[in-house]
């Protein structure tokens, strides 16, 4: 006696049969979060309905030849199950499936995001900050690069990180450093592309954007100004930013659960983010990123200045200490400022020296430079 003889189609084996559909979305439904699991288990539920699939074909060759035609519709009837499952698993695999939560309409599905590109351009050497802030998001990156090992030490890696810190300090620098050093996919959460003014629909986007992230694992969501999404509720605030925030917080959640999916924040007020964002398995690892100091300052002006044509030496010790209060995008921005001055100095002459000269910087710090 074979495997085929073993089976005998009844409405019983129908019934079981035809489950198999509803048993493919219920864990997707139960387990989105954890596409290694779903991928597994759409192999072994694959395997299981070509097997189904082998045996019932055999039985239908079977009651052909036995001329047995009422055997034969029941036995028909088991194939359609079995079909629709390889179909649905299939479907699933090119992106069209639950995982990917397709979009309502063709407008959505054109705006489906995608990793940023930017970072591959961004390093360390980019970053002028204090060694001991350098050093600790190096060794951030490094428990990121491999999860595996680092949980053999029994260590959490981080899955959510917030940085804090005045404006111009570098904090979406530090998000692209960390994500192109640790080999992670790019993502970038804009409010003005989450929110939307049909109800509903700003949830809709901000779960599609995670859902193309953990499609693209291992991945980091970069949420830039985190307070304009995750703001501390009150009790006079608007209903769709409280619920925004609540879906946020689910999806979080999620990234908790899901291998190779990170969330990285920035915010200038860490005060006004609100305490469920910050707690323990969410955006727990706070990192202040300060103000640059008098060498952090030197190095930058350094490292602008070099790409003028400077007419006179320039006293950078000078510049470092009268910019004392001022970010790192200040002191770039008074360097652009000085070469936009000697362009304007210069327009009026019949032949330019294309040279940046003391005075030109030294208007620009009037402009910039605080108290």
């Amino acid at each position: 006696m074979d495997l085929v003889d073993l089976i005998n189609p009844s409405l019983t084996t129908l019934l079981l049969v035809m489950l198999l559909p509803f048993l493919y979305f219920g864990y997707h439904a139960k387990y989105w979060y954890n596409p290694p699991f779903l991928k597994r288990s759409d192999f072994f539920l694959m395997m299981l309905a070509l097997c189904l699939g082998a045996v019932v074909i055999v039985k239908m060759i079977r009651a052909l030849r036995a001329g047995e035609q009422e055997d034969l519709q029941l036995i028909l009837m088991h194939l359609a199950p079995v079909l629709l499952v390889l179909l649905i698993v299939r479907a699933g695999k090119v992106g069209i499936g639950p995982r990917m939560q397709a979009a309502p309409n063709a407008e959505d599905a054109t705006a489906a995001p995608g990793p940023s590109r930017e970072i591959k351009r961004v390093t360390w050497d980019e970053l002028i900050i204090d060694e001991g802030l350098k050093h600790e998001l190096i060794s951030i990156v490094e428990l990121l690069k491999d999860p595996k090992t680092t949980r053999k030490y029994g260590i959490d890696v981080p899955k959510g990180i917030l940085l804090t810190g005045p404006p111009g300090t570098g904090k979406t620098t530090i998000a692209k450093v960390i994500a192109s050093t640790a080999n992670l996919s790019f993502f970038v959460l804009s409010m003005d592309e989450i929110v939307s003014k049909w109800v509903g629909e700003s949830e809709k986007n901000l779960t599609r954007l995670f859902d193309a992230a953990r499609a693209h694992a291992p991945s980091v969501i970069f949420v830039d100004e985190v307070d304009s999404i995750g703001r501390a509720r009150s009790s006079g605030g608007q209903q769709w930013a409280e619920n925004l925030l609540n879906h946020l917080l689910q999806l979080i959640d999620g990234v908790v659960k899901t291998e190779g999916l990170y969330v990285i924040a920035a915010t200038n007020r860490a005060d006004l983010v609100d305490d469920a964002l910050k707690r323990a398995g969410r955006l727990n690892k706070v990192i202040e990123i300060p103000l640059p100091d008098f060498n952090s300052r030197r190095q930058i002006f350094m490292l602008n200045l070099a790409k003028m044509p400077l007419a006179e030496q320039i006293d950078i010790d000078f510049l470092a200490h009268v910019t004392e209060g001022n970010s790192g995008a200040d002191i770039k921005e008074i360097c652009n400022q000085a070469g936009l001055n000697a362009f304007k100095r210069e327009s009026g002459k019949k032949k330019r020296s294309h040279t940046v000269c003391y005075a030109d910087i030294e208007l620009a710090l009037s402009e910039f430079v605080k108290g």
